[in-house]
Order: structure tokens, then sequence, then C-alpha cells
């Protein structure tokens, strides 16, 4: 007797449109297509989270912003806000790896710069561009960074680490221009004369002393 014949479009491990979960495929679809929503979803608001708390904390400070200004700033409902963030401090700790990474970036731009004195002078641009916020507000980093140490604790110990890798990396650039021992001090120097002519220029609300000390500086690097 002949085999029968399996009706057109079905397998032997189920009926026509079915995988190996036994699922019709369009359903695997949509349940695939609901978690990758769910998850969008999830790093969308979480980002928006640390946008909203980056922006507060730069113009308000970090301990005068609230977790209720940060979901009303990200529009996020106040309690889904204990779904991404337990404590403030996480919120913190969320802030500095931002701008651990933003920092990150910033420098590997730099780095496509040919010479050790392009890269430096392209980080001394960099405070330049931003001249006119360092007057209206100071610098995001260095008044986040010295409002926490005030309080001290676990989150402003991590934020050490977004000038500790800056400065690191500025030393490498006079490391490769020869400087050697005279690295270390040279980039103290130069992060410091960054640094210093923010709070400068936030205190007098004048974006020319940045506009004049970055020239300065930018002649100087030339100069070694």
């Amino acid at each position: 007797m002949p085999a029968l014949e399996r009706p057109s479009g079905t397998s032997g491990s189920g009926t026509a449109g079915e995988g190996l979960t036994g699922l019709r495929t369009p359903i695997i679809s949509k349940l695939v297509d609901g978690l990758m929503h769910m998850a969008r979803t999830h790093i969308d608001k979480r980002s928006r989270l640390v946008s909203a708390a980056v922006g507060l904390a730069y113009q308000n400070g970090f301990e005068a912003t609230s977790l209720a200004d940060i979901a009303r700033e990200a529009k996020v409902p106040l309690g889904n806000v204990y779904y991404y963030f337990k404590t403030k401090d996480e919120i913190g700790e969320a802030i500095v790896e931002l701008r651990l990474a933003q920092m990150s970036a910033q420098r590997q731009r730099w780095e496509e710069a040919e010479s050790p004195k392009d890269r430096l002078c392209a980080c001394v641009q960099g405070v330049f561009e931003n001249k006119d916020c360092l007057a209206q507000l100071g610098c995001s980093v260095g008044t986040f960074c010295s409002e926490l140490h005030k309080a001290g604790g676990p989150v402003a110990t991590r934020a050490t680490e977004i000038f500790a890798q800056h400065l690191a990396w500025i030393e490498s650039q006079f490391r490769a221009l020869g400087k050697g021992k005279d690295s270390n001090g040279l980039a103290v120097h130069l992060l410091s004369a960054m640094q210093g002519v923010s709070v400068l220029a936030h205190t007098f609300h004048d974006s020319g002393l940045v506009a004049a000390e970055t020239k300065r500086l930018k002649s100087w690097i030339r100069s070694l």
C-alpha cells in the first residue's frame, strides 16, 4: 500500500505555521515584539530619568534635586522611579557613570587628532566651546564632584574617578610629547587652569574669561 501523503503545508512536527514550541509563528513573533517593546520602554524610562537628574543637578545642585523633581522632568510617574532607583545615591551613581562615559567619548574624539599637542588643544577647545554654560552655571562635572565631596560617601569616592581618568589622559599626552617625569605636573597645571577659569567665569558670569584663558593655554601647549 502506498504511503499516505501529508496534507499540503504541514510537517511532521506540527501543523502549518507551527514552530518547535508548538506555537504558531505569528504568536511567537508577537511575544518577541512585546518583550522587545518592554525592554525598550525600560531603557527609555531609565535614560530619561538619568538625563533629567543630570540636568537638574547641574542647574539646581544634586542635594536640592528631589526624586519628585526628577520624575516630573522625565515625565515618569514618581512611583516608577523606585523601580529603577531605590535610593537617591543610586541616581548619583548613575550620573557618575554617565559623566564617565561622556568624558571617555570626548577623549576618543580628541584622540583622532594627529599629534599630542593637537589632542591637548582639542581638549582646551572643548572648554572654550562650553564657555557660555560655564559662565552661567559653572563646570557641570566640577560643581557636581565638589558638592558630592562635601557630603562624602561612596558616590563621592566614585566621582573622583571622573577627574582621575581625565588627568591620566592629559598626562599621557604630555608623556607622548617626551616630557617624562614632568608630565604629571604639566597635566595638573593644565587641568587646574581649565577648572580655575571655569570657576572665575561662573563667579563673574563672564564667558570672555574662558575665551582669553583657553587662547593662552593653546599658545602655551604649542610652545612646548
